[in-house]
């Protein structure tokens, strides 16, 4: 599955390579330029549950509620001709957990056993800043890395429903719904390659990108778009 969903941009890529073989990186001057692609989060699977449920019945079923390309922006300054600092702006894809018809003893000797449908939502928003470093290979292709700290916004929502005792609340035992929110810096980085189109003014660029969302580091691949304002 995942390598027919990248024939495609390999294939942008490979065309872009060769007619940038017409072309040249022209040496960078000092200024700002502005940035936009395309990040795919290739690895944005089931995480692993450090709290796993052992009850008997009880299951979690996971699933992205939308898609895994998300749009990347940002705006850097060019320092010289090799170093440059940058700021950008992503969103994770949103997870969906839920779990149906979870049967849990009755509160009360004698009651009707309690079924409780659960759900929840995590999704994160990062911006952040760095620092990138070029090296030229020759004058049609720059290789680059990059790293800096990342801003990330957490968010998770929460709900819980009592299927089979629809009059009854349980607010106080078991909130129905709840929302949280948790700001975390973490570090990123990524390697890539330039290749000039538009008479050097811009560059397509490729990355492969780490970052710490969650628990676990998340990779992502970037096609994006570069363009020199030349202020």
């Amino acid at each position: 599955m995942k390598k027919s969903s990248f024939s495609r941009p390999i294939t942008i890529i490979a065309s872009t390579l060769i007619f940038g073989l017409t072309t040249g990186l022209s040496a960078k001057e000092t200024g700002f330029y502005i940035h936009g692609g395309v990040t795919y989060w290739d690895g944005f699977d089931a995480p692993s549950l450090e709290d796993e449920i052992t009850l008997p019945g009880v299951s979690i079923d996971y699933e992205l509620d939308d898609s895994r390309a998300k749009l990347s922006l940002g705006v850097g300054f060019h320092l010289d001709e090799q170093w440059s600092i940058e700021g950008f702006y992503v969103s994770t894809p949103e997870r969906v957990f839920s779990g149906n018809n979870w049967m849990f003893p009755p509160l009360q000797p004698g009651g009707d056993p309690i079924s409780l449908t659960w759900s929840a939502k995590t999704k994160q928003t990062i911006g952040g800043v760095g620092g990138i470093y070029d090296f030229y290979l020759n004058e049609n292709l720059s290789l680059f890395v990059k790293g800096g700290i990342a801003f990330v916004k957490h968010e998770s929502s929460q709900s819980i429903t009592v299927e089979n005792l629809p009059g009854v609340s349980f607010e106080n035992i078991i909130p129905t719904s709840f929302t949280q929110e948790e700001d975390t810096q973490e570090f990123f980085g990524a390697i890539g390659a330039r290749i000039p189109i538009m008479q050097g003014n811009a560059c397509l660029t490729f990355a492969y990108q780490f970052i710490e969302t969650d628990d676990d580091p998340e990779t992502s691949f970037e096609i994006g778009f570069q363009w020199n304002l030349n202020l």
